[in-house]
């Protein structure tokens, strides 16, 4: 004969259900601020049905810059003989001095600066950030000071995620164009301390 169970070891998972959806959307909301609506976003380079349905113009990629060969380690000469010793002088070869263009930073923080790209011909806009594939930034708001200028506020796309892996990536996020920006007029945006100019695209 079976005996009924009783129906209390389902109240406290009936509870938990119903509670889900407040669950999440205090997770959802730490943090810091909310990332931009985008239109979507992707790693650059990668083979994706997002990376090849929105092409970028022109196409991003680390400024890689040729340096001079390293300088080489002092060089020891003997001097003339002075009272039966004879001293050492050295001699090296200065490192190059920073490009010119470089705001004082290392080749390899140069290389990875931020920047923005025309997308599907100028139908959206694209921004470009380097760093943890896993917490990529992008832009947290646009706003238009010109007639072709924005600046862009950059973030982490994902502020709740705890754990960020050490690599370094890059990372694309598509946006609507700003009110008034056109891609048939060349565009001046400022990421920050970092300013970078791209050409119009014909539409």
């Amino acid at each position: 004969m079976d005996v009924p169970r009783p129906a209390w070891p389902l109240l406290p998972v009936a509870a938990l259900l119903a509670a889900m959806p407040a669950l999440a959307a205090c997770g959802a909301g730490g943090g810091g601020a909310d990332p931009l609506p985008y239109v979507a976003e992707f790693r650059l380079g990668e083979n994706t049905p997002a990376a090849r349905e929105f092409v970028l113009a022109p196409v991003p990629g680390p400024r890689v810059q040729v340096l001079p060969a390293p300088s080489p380690a002092p060089r020891i000469t003997p001097a003339p003989e002075v009272d039966g010793e004879v001293p050492l002088e050295l001699s090296y070869t200065p490192s190059p001095a920073p490009a010119p263009d470089s705001g004082g930073k290392s080749p390899l923080e140069s290389a990875f600066q931020p920047s923005v790209a025309w997308v599907n011909d100028g139908q959206y806009l694209g921004v470009v950030t380097y760093g943890s594939s896993s917490c990529p930034t992008g832009p947290l708001g646009i706003e238009v000071v010109g007639g072709q200028e924005i600046e862009i506020r950059l973030g982490s796309l994902f502020p709740d995620r705890g754990v960020c892996s050490a690599d370094m990536s890059g990372h694309v996020t598509v946006v609507e164009l700003p009110p008034g920006i056109t891609p048939t007029k060349p565009l001046v945006a400022r990421l920050g301390n970092h300013e970078v100019t791209i050409e119009a695209v014909g539409r």
